[in-house]
């Protein structure tokens, strides 16, 4: 795989909560003409042939069109103070009341609008965090989970309101529904959310092993001097001093001096490789004993870690069967899921003799239940540890087919 003849452009997306999120990213851009597309929620990158690059501005434009946030730097995560922390935070303090009401004889605690007043913010919360995406989704034709949780909790909370307004007693009163709703599913996802981070962690660290500091030498007519720069600022031909306990900023060649290299991250091998004038030497790897003078040979996407942190990328974006059909699955998971709950509403109501506030209840019970994530997120994130692991321990796998086949291999040869 010569990835050197890879062209493509690479953006960071900030609001993708699912794989119905990326599946509505991924079928607005290949509308519009992109190639090649992959949208990875897991990560929140978007990447595509880079066939035309004055397309990029428009690729930009339809993102942030649909609701996300593009941001400039694509390692780079947005910083907001309505985090999905703060929201279930302030989401729990107002649904804990709620709940208590069910199990405490409290008579101001059962009132209407004491119950109403509480709710209100839960509800707003919901809107903001689940609504924006759910109407996205609708507008992108991949309708994701976020609509049915919506559906549930404004069908829950619009009832009640009316309810409340007409003055028509506790059999109306399903303020705690909504809350509770949102409030659950909230918690489910910043769980989600702190998993799915913890599973990009490996391309991370390969990332931070490029953010080093460089000992640039500046020669002058009677000296040389030392000048400390990021190595993300390296140019090739430039020249650079590294010691003892240094990591090598950048791929090059020795020109000067000698020394023991670890490149257990590029080799596998545990051993330290002596080097000395004329050898070649690659970015990440470590200066364990010795003193050397390199002349950068390779900088930024050329150098030998870039390409790795490439393929690693590539490779958790290829998908295993099961990840395919679990894809497929999802994209009509959400209008079967509001045709069921409206059957059930329409059975239980009509045919079964149920009072009209139970059915409602049984359809918003089928809504918020039946989520899709499960099974869209849990392939990918298996995919993308299990690549990532073994990325770390100096093992590259082409991708998540690729691992899909070791479940068949019943022999292995090491040479």
């Amino acid at each position: 795989m010569d990835l050197k003849n890879i062209k493509r452009v690479e953006l960071k997306v900030d609001g993708m909560g699912c794989t119905n999120c990326a599946l509505g990213i991924k079928k607005q851009l290949e509308k519009e003409g992109f190639h090649d597309v992959n949208v990875d929620f897991a990560s929140g990158e978007v990447n595509f042939s880079d066939a035309d690059k004055t397309l990029v501005q428009k690729a930009i434009q339809k993102i942030q069109s649909m609701g996300y946030t593009v941001l400039e730097d694509v390692h780079g995560e947005k910083k907001n103070f309505l985090t999905i922390e703060v929201e279930f935070i302030v989401s729990l303090i107002f649904t804990l009341p709620l709940l208590v009401a069910m199990f405490l004889p409290f008579h101001f605690l059962h009132q209407p609008v004491f119950q109403l007043v509480l709710s209100i913010p839960v509800f707003l919360i919901g809107l903001w965090h689940f609504g924006r995406s759910a109407f996205q989704s609708l507008k992108s034709g991949v309708p994701n989970m976020d609509v049915l949780i919506i559906l549930g909790a404004t069908a829950s909370f619009i009832y009640s309101l009316y309810g409340t307004i007409f003055n028509l007693g506790h059999d109306y009163q399903f303020y705690e529904t909504t809350a509770s709703i949102i409030t659950l599913i909230l918690l489910g996802n910043l769980l989600e959310h702190r998993s799915v981070k913890r599973t990009t962690s490996a391309i991370d660290e390969l990332v931070k092993l490029q953010k080093i500091k460089a000992k640039k030498i500046i020669i002058s007519e009677d000296a040389e001097n030392i000048e400390e720069i990021d190595a993300s600022k390296i140019k090739n031909g430039e020249r650079f001093l590294v010691n003892t306990g240094d990591r090598i900023p950048t791929d090059g060649t020795i020109y000067w001096g000698h020394g023991s290299i670890d490149e257990s991250m590029i080799s596998g091998e545990s051993i330290p490789v002596d080097k000395t004038k004329n050898d070649n030497v690659v970015g990440g790897t470590i200066l364990l004993n010795g003193s050397i003078k390199i002349i950068a040979t390779a900088t930024g996407k050329d150098t030998v870690l870039s390409q790795i942190i490439e393929m690693v990328k590539r490779a958790q974006q290829d998908k295993p069967r099961m990840q395919n059909l679990a894809d497929k699955i999802s994209a009509i998971f959400v209008p079967l899921v509001v045709g069921i709950s409206v059957i059930t509403f329409l059975i239980s109501f009509l045919f079964a003799g149920v009072s009209f506030q139970s059915s409602l209840m049984h359809s918003i019970a089928v809504l918020v239940i039946a989520c899709p994530c499960a099974l869209g997120l849990a392939i990918p994130t298996a995919v993308i540890v299990g690549i990532g692991r073994v990325a770390k321990n100096g093992i590259l796998i082409k991708g998540g087919s690729t691992l899909e086949k070791f479940s068949e291999i019943k022999q292995i040869v090491f040479h």
